[in-house]
């Protein structure tokens, strides 16, 4: 089994666009605010169903890790973290993921499901709910 759900030239992709996001922020080019009001937020989800999608907050969390305030991201949408860490883990040279132990590795697709479900739970109590309700 494969070790992670991001196709390797998709995560790479995004990972670059991080990575230049990043430098802009850094270098003062863009500062965060900016750059918030600058990336376009469209959900063809909430679009069509009038619902919040389970992604929903996580370019602005994605943009906060950036400008390094990960307690904000949490507030957007706290499995912007597990993102990262998918992205990551698809760009690795395959030699480093060789590494991993096999046991480890073997967790890897049972850890993807719970995590999965966290999300799908989460967004049931914190966004559907609530919109349901309004």
């Amino acid at each position: 089994m494969d070790h992670h759900l991001i196709p390797r030239k998709m995560a790479s992709a995004f990972a670059l666009l991080l990575l230049v996001l990043a430098v802009v922020h850094a270098t003062g080019i863009l500062p965060f605010g900016t750059l918030a009001g600058i990336l376009p937020v469209f959900c063809p989800f909430e679009l069509l169903t009038g619902i919040p999608c389970p992604g929903c907050g996580m370019t602005r969390a994605i943009l906060c890790l950036i400008a390094g305030n990960p307690s904000d991201a949490l507030l957007y949408n706290p499995f912007s973290f597990f993102l990262l860490t998918l992205v990551t883990a698809s760009i690795l040279p395959r030699r480093w993921l060789e590494r991993i132990p096999t046991g480890i590795r073997s967790v890897l697709p049972r850890a993807y499901a719970v995590i999965l479900g966290l999300v799908i739970t989460f967004w049931i109590f914190d966004r559907l709910l609530p919109a349901l309700t309004a």
